[in-house]
């Protein structure tokens, strides 16, 4: 990057640093919370309410890598850097593609019916999770590429990573981190709205009946040993 392009972007950069300063902080705070939440519901036998928090975790971090990502993108002052910050940009779009509908599928859904939570609830999630597969189909085949050979270096030809890495369009992966943001806010906004739901006394006062259920079967067993 010539000295020039670096004294254009000094504005930009401390605007982008002024308006993230609490970013971290904001989001530490979040992942402690969620952290806490998921292991008390493991602790406590709340099995459903467990793979909620555990989903919510998993989508905190996976928001606060990509956004590590892009800040790494958009201060990085020599080619070097930009394509090492593109290539582990490259391989979270991919995992993260590959992984959330995961997170989110029968486990979760199964976790869902049993709260007993109204059709609305899934046809949102439904919503909520459609741009990953859409994401998917349209751009695994160039992320997978760049994970392979030059991200996660799965590939041992090392002519054909230098050749990989020698085309890598550092932008063109900052944009598809723009674009996998979009479901990824869906996704947020729903987990946030869910997580509210679950707090509510009478859906705790169910988990717990269900919970002290489990136990007695537990125990009833273990005596007929």
């Amino acid at each position: 990057m010539n000295l020039l392009l670096r004294l254009l972007l000094i504005p930009g950069r401390i605007k982008h640093c002024w308006e993230n300063r609490n970013r971290l902080r904001v989001t530490a705070d979040i992942v402690a919370s969620l952290k806490k939440q998921c292991e008390d519901a493991e602790t406590h036998g709340f099995k459903n309410h467990a793979v909620i928090y555990n989903a919510g975790l998993f989508v905190v971090l996976l928001e606060q890598d990509l956004s590590a990502y892009s800040t790494a993108l958009y201060y990085a002052n020599s080619k070097y850097h930009q394509q090492f910050a593109a290539r582990g940009m490259a391989v979270l779009l991919y995992e993260g593609a590959e992984d959330i509908p995961t997170v989110f599928g029968k486990n979760y859904r199964e976790a869902l019916r049993d709260l007993q939570l109204a059709d609305s609830w899934l046809q949102a999630l439904n919503a909520s999770t459609a741009g990953f597969n859409k994401f998917k189909q349209e751009h695994a085949t160039f992320l997978k590429d760049i994970r392979n050979y030059v991200g996660a270096h799965r590939e041992q030809n090392a002519l054909a990573q230098l050749k990989v890495l020698e085309s890598l369009d550092h932008m063109a992966v900052y944009r598809l981190g723009a674009t996998f943001s979009e479901p990824l806010r869906l996704l947020v906004n729903f987990q946030i709205a869910l997580l509210q739901y679950v707090k509510h006394p009478a859906v705790l006062l169910s988990e717990a009946v269900k919970a002290v259920e489990q136990d007695n079967l537990v125990e009833k067993k273990g005596s007929n040993l």
